[in-house]
């Protein structure tokens, strides 16, 4: 194997999407759904706001399960909350 197609190889096994990472991004995807939906009970809404906005254990640990940083989900959250007012 040649030391381009070895990094290539590499590149793409880092990039492959497993399982539980696909489950949690879905987490991660319906709540942002939830918040933005018209469609969305009032309740079901307000818990998908709180648990996106709000610096908790449970969004840091989704976040990092999802492969992705709770602070920036929170900032983008908040700042498409203030662009639609």
């Amino acid at each position: 194997m040649t030391r381009s197609r070895w990094i290539n190889s590499s590149f793409m096994d880092i990039h492959k999407t497993d399982p539980e990472t696909k489950l949690f991004t879905a987490v991660l995807s319906q709540a942002v759904h939830d918040v933005f939906s018209t469609h969305v009970d009032k309740i079901d809404k307000e818990k998908a706001l709180y648990f996106l906005t709000e610096d908790s254990l449970h969004l840091r640990m989704i976040c990092e399960l999802a492969g992705r940083d709770a602070n920036y989900v929170r900032q983008k959250i908040r700042k498409k909350l203030l662009s639609d007012d």
